[in-house]
């Protein structure tokens, strides 16, 4: 089984996870809340988050090698969206202002981190 298999997972978790915040944010501006869907948005990407992390663990790329630090990256992008994407929850009941910052970083890492691990599969 080559590296793309193994790295399927963390694929299709951080695509689906894209495709359903990009859906959710069309939503959004329409002013229309999806509670069910944005629990599954937040499931998908934890998922992702974890998938990628255990296909770092369990790979054979050696540990100081630039594609290890790229999938960190990735990783870091991916827990920057999950940890944006909780507080603009929490804050964003108290300061609209503050939620739509964090609700902006919350697209924009998770975004990175999409893009990330695609271009480093494809080098693969």
């Amino acid at each position: 089984m080559g590296p793309q298999m193994n790295a399927l997972p963390s694929i299709l978790l951080v695509t689906a996870a894209a495709a359903l915040g990009a859906y959710l944010l069309l939503h959004w501006f329409r002013g229309v809340r999806r509670p069910v869907l944005i629990g599954i948005h937040v499931l998908l990407g934890l998922g992702a988050a974890e998938s990628l992390m255990v296909f770092l663990r369990m790979s054979e790329i050696p540990e100081d090698s630039a594609a290890r630090r790229i999938v960190l990256i990735a990783a870091g992008c991916l827990a920057g969206a999950l940890f944006a994407g909780f507080l603009a929850a929490v804050l964003g009941k108290g300061s609209r202002l503050a939620g739509y910052g964090l609700l902006a970083f919350h697209a924009a890492s998770g975004l990175a981190g999409l893009v990330i691990v695609l271009a480093f599969v494809a080098r693969m």
